[in-house]
């Protein structure tokens, strides 16, 4: 695999290093320019690292943003390359510290692994009941309406943000989304709408 100073100048790591050493009359500009080297290597390998992707329907993905060109983002995700336009992302965290926002989603974890949702203003009081049977992967984004007191009367499977269109991962989360319960309240409205992602 050949490494690149940068994209503009496409001359392999190892012609960089052997022009390096050529060019260099003494070996204390030879060490400095290798030490120089070496930390624009370990800088980006560290740009390589684990990227978390927030979507704006609430689905979490954790992986390696390729790229950003024409307001699209490249993601590497579980092996697969993504394309994601960037009006569809809440924000980008890197190396779980700082993020790039473009809004706040109130997206929340749920206490159950691979569940998040976002509900303004309520707090889920029963938690999904997952099951999957099969080795079958993939995101499936469930757009969920509750009334007042909480139930969930309506949720539909499949909405933009899933990866997958398994009829068997779409049944689950929906079976998923509906078992669940959030907080009441006298000033909540009739009917609110929401999402629930769940990762398979």
């Amino acid at each position: 695999m050949a490494y690149y100073l940068d994209e503009s100048d496409r001359i392999p790591l190892n012609i960089a290093i052997n022009l390096i050493f050529v060019s260099s009359k003494n070996h204390s500009v030879m060490i400095k320019k290798v030490f120089v080297l070496l930390a624009f290597m370990g800088f980006i390998t560290s740009l390589s690292a684990q990227h978390t992707l927030l979507m704006k329907s609430g689905e979490k993905m954790t992986g390696e943003v390729r790229s950003l060109n024409d307001g699209t983002v490249r993601f590497l995700f579980k092996g697969n390359e993504m394309s994601f336009k960037v009006s569809e992302i809440a924000s980008i965290s890197f190396d779980g510290g700082a993020s790039a926002s473009s809004t706040t989603t109130g997206a929340q974890t749920s206490k159950t692994k691979g569940v998040s949702y976002v509900m303004a203003g309520r707090k889920m009081t029963k938690e999904p009941k997952i099951d999957n049977l099969t080795m079958e992967k993939g995101i499936v984004v469930v757009e969920i309406t509750i009334n007042k007191y909480g139930n969930v009367v309506k949720a539909v499977p499949g909405i933009e943000g899933s990866t997958t269109t398994s009829q068997y991962l779409l049944t689950k989360a929906k079976q998923a989304a509906e078992s669940v319960m959030f907080d009441t309240s006298p000033v909540m409205p009739q009917s609110q709408t929401g999402t629930i992602t769940i990762t398979f």
